[in-house]
């Protein structure tokens, strides 16, 4: 194979590669028919007494009725996120479990972690979230509103 012939082969492979980056594409998913099934997450210290090691973690645990409107995907292929932005008490770490429709999973505030992948054949995902949350307590002074969305990547 000639020096052109490799030449135009790569520059062949580089503009397929760039026209399937292009294709993709991540947008935010309606959950808006989602419900908590309490207003809200007690937390609670993780030790009553002062211990040594100064873990000064609240938990606490709260289940949601998560409905995703995946409509606008239907019969497309993509990737569905559970997405906590950054917090202003710092990093707050959740783990769920689900009824299987969606991943189990764990992120820390400023993530997103995978729960969907694959093709888009139902336009409505329903699935029971039970969550658990982790924080320092000492950065609490107040009540906080832990905002989560969804988002999807499209292939």
């Amino acid at each position: 194979m000639t020096a052109r012939k490799i030449t135009t082969a790569v520059i062949a492979l580089l503009a397929s590669v760039a026209a399937s980056l292009a294709g993709a594409a991540t947008f935010r998913v309606d959950d808006s028919a989602s419900i908590p099934q309490e207003s809200s997450a007690t937390l609670q210290w993780r030790h009553i007494a002062p211990s040594r090691g100064g873990d000064n973690t609240i938990e606490g645990s709260t289940t949601v009725q998560v409905r995703l409107n995946l409509a606008p995907w239907l019969n497309r292929s993509g990737r569905v996120f559970l997405v906590l932005p950054e917090q202003p008490i710092g990093p707050v770490r959740v783990s769920w479990t689900t009824q299987g429709r969606l991943l189990p999973g764990q992120l820390v505030s400023g993530q997103r972690a995978l729960v969907q992948a694959g093709p888009i054949t139902s336009p409505v995902l329903d699935e029971t979230l039970i969550l658990k949350i982790e924080t320092d307590g000492t950065r609490m002074s107040s009540a906080v509103r832990l905002n989560f969305h969804f988002e999807i990547d499209i292939d």
